[in-house]
């Protein structure tokens, strides 16, 4: 009943809290009659990925893994005077719950009790460690499955290898503010190659006032808005790209990102969230996320090192590759976590 209550009610975040805490309970009684009849060697939390949401599963009695959870990601203070005040208001409510979830003693008890905790990131393993947990290990949510390998490939492979001039760089995801887009877009326009293109992919609510940005910036030539294309469309803008600039300030996994790399792209990010875990240094180039305008100077920098290192470009775009075929594929994820299970 209150499922559906939640999802007829607009901006009922207040009901689907309720309706999570309360499905806790009726998961535990379904989980112990099935373990009655099964005998459960270890049981292990998933539900919405989210660190902050407690799971009861822990009485039970057999080891407990809570993971891979998220959550804890969030954007530097310094960037909150750059966005609009609703998007202000609710990343000011995610600081906050992230700082109230300490408090929460069913969330204390359920990490407290876990034989492993997995967060996708280090921002979430380091919540985990405050809430007390005796264990925690980093392991992100999102890898690709051989049918998404084998369809980025093939995409690949009817592409020429050699690119014509000019560079693109491509971004696949929401057009919403802590995207951090429009940071792509500045960094562009101050960047000494005036040839360097930007192909963006997806849509959102800041789509317009993006399209306006890059008007006002002088590089509206240069940036294409694609809106949101079918999947194969996509894969085949992956095989036609250079470079994935994606300057997200606190994404908990990054699919688009992994699925960029597979496709051997060097990856332009900032360095916090779920990003700046998945790209190694030999993967493409990570700025650090202080404050908006040092991120800016910073992109420019090294979209002017991506546009002239040919070399460098190639030697990056082959470990990103091969970083996403050893590290982030299911089968190495799956192997990861029979590991895990193991230990525990």
């Amino acid at each position: 009943m209150l499922s559906a209550l939640a999802e007829r009610l607009p901006g009922s975040g207040a009901v689907w809290w309720l309706y999570c805490y309360l499905w806790q309970f009726a998961a535990l009684l379904h989980a112990w009659r099935l373990h009655q009849r099964i005998g459960f060697d270890v049981c292990q939390h998933v539900t919405f990925v989210k660190y902050n949401t407690p799971s009861l599963l822990h009485l039970l009695g057999t080891p407990f893994i809570f993971g891979p959870v998220g959550g804890a990601e969030k954007a530097p203070l310094s960037f909150f005077k750059e966005f609009g005040w609703k998007t202000w208001l609710v990343e000011a409510a995610r600081v906050g719950l992230i700082k109230a979830a300490r408090f929460d003693p069913l969330l204390r008890w359920c990490v407290r009790r876990s034989e492993l905790c997995l967060g996708v990131t280090e921002d979430t393993a380091a919540e985990l460690r405050k809430l007390g947990a005796k264990r925690v290990e980093v392991l992100p949510a999102v890898a690709l499955s051989d049918d998404e390998i084998a369809q980025i490939q093939a995409a690949k492979s009817q592409e020429q290898s050699a690119k014509n001039e000019p560079l693109t760089l491509l971004y696949v995801g929401r057009l919403i503010a802590w995207k951090g887009v429009y940071l792509g877009l500045r960094a562009l326009a101050q960047c000494e190659d005036k040839k360097l293109r930007y192909r963006i992919i997806g849509d959102g609510p800041l789509r317009v006032w993006l399209e306006a940005e890059a008007q006002r910036l002088g590089i509206a030539n240069r940036v294409e808005f694609c809106g949101a294309l079918p999947r194969d469309q996509v894969l085949q803008a992956y095989a036609q790209a250079d470079g994935f600039l994606y300057p997200s300030l606190h994404d908990s996994g990054g699919n688009a990102v992994i699925e960029a790399m597979c496709a051997g792209l060097p990856i332009l990010c900032l360095d916090c969230g779920g990003p700046g875990w998945i790209v190694s240094e030999g993967c493409g180039w990570k700025v650090e996320a202080s404050e908006p305008d040092a991120v800016v100077v910073q992109l420019a920098q090294v979209l002017m090192e991506f546009s002239r290192e040919a070399a460098e470009r190639s030697v990056r775009a082959s470990a990103a590759r091969q970083r996403a075929l050893e590290v982030y594929a299911w089968v190495t994820r799956g192997k990861q976590f029979r590991r895990y299970v193991a230990e525990v």
